[in-house]
């Protein structure tokens, strides 16, 4: 549990970088980090850049981790420091998304780490909304923000609308695992819980919200702290992104049931659709399987989303894009599945290491690095690859 004298540490607040005077509210409130991991994305972060120069509540600091660009990056990052004081790189090349973010949050002088990505465009008061509830309750530790879409066409604002949450109902805290690219908490708090698991490429933000969860740390919803997050343009990068979702729940068997549903489904269609074609009898039966398991579940999502949108065509690009989001998630999710067997040194039994037990102490927090993941035949996970 989140209790004992950690908690009087992040109440204190004062141990890690003192406390900033507010002149709006007449008091003293924790300073804040922003720490983002960025690889080969200068068009992202000029963006980013330019968000947080804008934010009603200026970060105490902006922390960038580089995990080894070639492209003009770190040069758009540098250029930046001559004129935002608290902006500061951190240059890692080959590092993953996960050991970046940890080796950034260790180094930021924050109380407070705000996180984001790059390639997302948080709004004016994005800061603001997501450390208020840690200025109006000392109890709250950890905070999600909320995301929007930023479309550039019809199909990736259909897409956004059928694969983010929150676009078309209102999200549930209780079930909601907040992604990286919204997300703050205590420092003290994220040393406590052990950093982000860097033995995972994809789904390491909802490991580490599994582990705040299972030390007791409630989970304080901002929905007004909302970053724009531009959707995947192109089935085959739409495809990409899921798969890697799938291989990371594999890894850290995280979202089994639906994944273990789409592998189901697949299951059907591939034994039905050739039966179909053997026997023209049976083309019916054929067509009446591949409708209910993959159009009955989300007939009404999509619907809905044409509604919205206005458009007839939205409803077939809704359609097929649940068609590949889960056969990418249910192929994804057996390729983890067969890693993690194949390597339960490196999945399985650090996972367990991982959660159990929860690090009890706040002192200096020391990684365990896992085998590297060209060694096992990995390596595609490096900052800004995938998702």
């Amino acid at each position: 549990m989140d209790t004992g004298q950690s908690d009087q540490w992040d109440r204190a607040g004062s141990l890690e970088g003192g406390r900033r005077w507010d002149p709006a509210t007449g008091v003293n409130t924790p300073t804040i980090s922003v720490v983002i991991t960025v690889l080969n994305d200068a068009a992202g972060c000029e963006a980013l850049l330019n968000a947080l120069g804008e934010q009603t509540r200026t970060p105490d600091e902006i922390v960038f981790v580089d995990g080894g660009s070639t492209d003009q990056t770190r040069e758009c990052i540098r250029t930046a420091t001559r004129q935002m004081r608290q902006l500061r790189l951190i240059e890692l090349p080959g590092a993953n998304i996960s050991r970046g973010r940890n080796v950034g949050i260790a180094a930021a002088r924050g109380d407070v780490i705000a996180l984001t990505d790059c390639g997302c465009r948080p709004a004016a008061d994005w800061l603001h909304e997501l450390t208020q509830p840690f200025r109006l309750n000392a109890n709250v530790r950890w905070v999600g923000g909320a995301y929007s879409i930023d479309p550039h066409s019809l199909f990736e604002r259909v897409v956004g609308l059928a694969t983010m949450r929150g676009q078309l109902d209102p999200i549930d805290p209780k079930t909601f695992n907040p992604s990286a690219r919204s997300m703050a908490f205590f420092k003290a708090t994220w040393r406590r819980a052990g950093g982000f698991p860097e033995w995972l490429y994809t789904a390491e933000d909802t490991l580490f919200d599994v582990k705040l969860r299972r030390m007791g740390v409630a989970m304080h919803l901002a929905p007004r702290a909302v970053v724009a997050w531009r959707p995947r343009s192109t089935w085959r990068a739409l495809a990409r992104q899921f798969y890697f979702y799938g291989r990371g729940g594999g890894h850290a068997r995280l979202g089994a049931r639906n994944s273990c549903y789409n592998i189901r489904n697949a299951i059907l269609l591939l034994l039905t659709i050739p039966l179909g074609l053997l026997k023209p009898s049976l083309w019916l039966l054929a067509a009446l399987v591949g409708a209910y398991f993959f159009i009955c579940p989300w007939h009404g999502k999509c619907f809905r989303i044409a509604r919205q949108v206005r458009s007839g065509r939205a409803y077939v690009i809704a359609l097929a894009t649940h068609w590949v989001v889960a056969m990418s998630d249910a192929i994804g999710y057996i390729a983890g599945s067969v890693q993690r067997g194949l390597y339960p040194r490196r999945y399985h039994r650090t996972m367990i290491q991982y959660l159990n037990p929860a690090p009890a102490s706040d002192g200096p927090l020391s990684f365990k690095r896992p085998p590297t993941a060209d060694s096992i035949g990995c390596g595609e996970g490096r900052l800004g690859d995938a998702p």
